[in-house]
């Protein structure tokens, strides 16, 4: 089956929309986690890069370091790095986006950040705490912590 030509670029706009749209909800995201208190450390070497991508990507994981929750938020497409943060970070988070769903309530916005709102605090109720096997909290580096 041959697709009329003006098929082609308009799917192609679409996807290109769609990539745009994925970067900019994690940006976003990634904003409210730095303003949350969480800690950015880029996978600059060969170590971090295996470890980042052994979590999952754009969620959050729950580990334990010395006996305190830990959160990780694992970016490998955006920026190629790893957030992490404390219990406290992570409410802050959790706050921030609530606040966000209230106040998208109380404006009556049905739209865009309502969706947005819901589906992010949804995926902070998931934290998964995985298996802490092979993971190195020294090649992230001293002072995130």
């Amino acid at each position: 089956m041959k697709l009329p030509v003006t098929v082609i670029p308009t799917l192609l706009c679409m996807a290109l929309a769609a990539c745009a749209s994925t970067t900019e909800k994690v940006e976003k995201k990634e904003d409210l986690l730095l303003a949350s208190g969480f800690t950015i450390r880029p996978a600059t070497t060969p170590q971090r890069e295996a470890l980042l991508h052994k979590l999952p990507a754009h969620h959050f994981v729950q580990r334990t370091k010395n006996g305190k929750a830990v959160f990780l938020y694992a970016d490998p497409l955006v920026c190629d790095c790893l957030y992490i943060g404390d219990d406290k970070s992570f409410g802050r988070y959790q706050q921030t986006i609530l606040q966000r769903q209230m106040a998208s309530d109380e404006l009556g916005d049905q739209g865009q950040l309502r969706e947005e709102s819901r589906n992010d605090y949804s995926d902070e109720l998931k934290a998964i705490d995985t298996d802490e096997a092979g993971w190195d909290w020294g090649a992230w580096g001293p002072g995130w912590w």
